[in-house]
């Protein structure tokens, strides 16, 4: 009996009471425990779906808000290509982020050898 599954235990316990037999009380006890593990499982189930979802929605919106920042960097850096200006951005330690286009007309430099590349050690020989 041990090893019953609650539907098992339950139709077990039908039968009894239908014959009107006195259920024993290891019967309902072992009724009791698997009910409350059914239930703890289905909890669990519950939660993990859940939680699933949850995730799925976190994932679905960090995609999206992805998307929009691509978006707009592509959007700005065509932008910044495009202008007649020479462009160089640079963080605070001097090295530099970005060159348009224009770096390689004005300073004889290439821009894909300055991305990287400290300013200040460009400027000064």
């Amino acid at each position: 009996m041990d090893s019953w599954k609650l539907n098992q235990i339950e139709e077990h316990v039908e039968r009894l009471r239908s014959a009107n037999q006195p259920i024993p009380r290891l019967l309902a006890g072992l009724l009791a425990q698997a009910r409350r593990r059914e239930q703890k499982r289905t909890a669990k189930r519950v939660a993990n779906r859940k939680s699933a979802s949850t995730s799925r929605a976190r994932k679905k919106a960090f995609v999206d808000e992805m998307t929009r920042a691509n978006a707009r960097l592509r959007r700005q850096a065509t932008i910044l290509a495009l202008l007649p200006d020479m462009v160089v951005v640079m963080n605070p330690d001097g090295e530099i982020t970005f060159a348009s286009d224009q770096v390689e007309r004005v300073l004889h430099h290439d821009k894909n050898d300055m991305v990287g590349a400290n300013f200040h050690s460009l400027l000064v020989p």
